[in-house]
This record gives C-alpha cells, structure tokens and sequence, in this order.
C-alpha cells in the first residue's frame, strides 16, 4: 500500500496519480507498464512518486482497491452485517447470501476499468507475489471484515460449514473468481454464464451439507 505521506498530498495531484495510473495498468497490464512512463504521464519526479509508493507493486495495488471502492465493490457492509444478524434460519441466510454475491458480482461486470485490472491479475496468476500482497491487504481492510462476519453468522446457523476456516475458503473462492475473468476475458464464457458458476462454486464451497 502507499506509504503514508500518500494520504496527505493535495487530492488533485492523488487523483491524477491514480487516474494516469489505472489506465496505464488496464491497457497495458501490470508488467506491460512502465512505472517511468506513468510517472512522466502523471507529471511529477521520480523522487516525488518514491515518496509516495515504494514501487510499481504498490501502485497497482492501490489503484485496484481504490477503484474496486469507487464502483462500490469494496464498501461499507455494515448494513449488510445487521441485516444477515436477524436473520435466523438456513435457508433464509443463504437466499439473502445469494441476492449479496449476486450484486456483487453483477456491481464488478458492470465497471470496465475494475474489469480491465482485475483481467490483467489474471495474466499474472494466482502465484504471482503482486497477487499474494493484494489477497493480504484486502485481508486488513474492514469490508473483509464485514464479510467474515457475515459468514460467521452462517456458521452459527449451521448453514457454512466450520470445518475449514474461513479464511481459507475466502482465498480458495478468490482464487475460482481469478478463473472465472480468465474464461470471461478468453470469450469461453458470458457474463450470465459467469455468474451461474460463481453461484454453484459458492454453495459447493461454504454451504455446511447436512
């Protein structure tokens, strides 16, 4: 993440950063870049941008959850968290679980630019260290934690299984949605199609089978 003497620059010059940035990275992909391109695009030395992020992973990074925020993929699922807490039986849980990724997911396909970046993860696999910082960084943020919750209260439902920790089941899922951009990039599926799977991966992955 940036570091942070980010934060505190004047909001113009932070949106031209990422602005410059995130397209850079979306047509070019994330090797294809050139971290002295973009930082001659954006218009600012190459001491300014060190100041800012320590290296070209970082940027990516924190071009890819700001604009996940700003389409509203990442958000706030406070309401959500209460909503799912009154909720006190499986098969209402999982209604309302599946209305949730639904949105989710119909949110993402329906923004190009988070589309563009997340494609260009995919061209790095789920090994890349680029790939394993972002799953751990998203794993500090409060939306991450919003989700766990969610899911927690389908574990004391008996409706998510506590067999596997969550967290785990949370990287595997991420991993599959990786996946499903490849085929959706590659043309081998549509995006009804895409959600269809989500869905069916989802149920097969947490859904406690009793």
């Amino acid at each position: 993440m940036p570091l942070a003497r980010y934060e505190s620059i004047e909001e113009s010059l932070k949106m031209r950063i990422l602005e410059v940035s995130k397209h850079a990275f979306a047509d070019l992909g994330y090797e294809g870049a050139s971290y002295n391109k973009i930082i001659s695009q954006i218009g600012i030395s190459k001491g300014s941008m060190y100041y800012y992020f320590e290296n070209k992973e970082d940027l990516f990074i924190t071009c890819f959850i700001d604009e996940a925020r700003s389409s509203q993929i990442l958000t706030s699922f406070t309401s959500e968290v209460l909503a799912f807490s009154q909720i006190s039986n499986h098969q209402q849980y999982w209604h309302a679980l599946e209305e949730f990724c639904f949105k989710q997911w119909t949110e993402t396909l329906q923004h190009p630019l988070l589309m563009s970046l997340a494609r260009q993860l995919t061209t790095l696999g789920t090994n890349h260290p680029i790939v394993r910082k972002l799953n751990a960084e998203i794993e500090g943020l409060s939306e991450y934690g919003d989700l766990v919750n969610i899911l927690e209260h389908g574990v004391n439902l008996s409706a998510i299984r506590n067999d596997i920790p969550l967290a785990v089941l949370i990287r595997m899922a991420r991993e599959y949605e990786i996946w499903l951009f490849q085929e959706i990039q590659a043309g081998r599926l549509n995006e009804q199609e895409v959600l269809e799977k989500f869905m069916e991966m989802f149920k097969t992955l947490f859904e406690n089978k009793r």
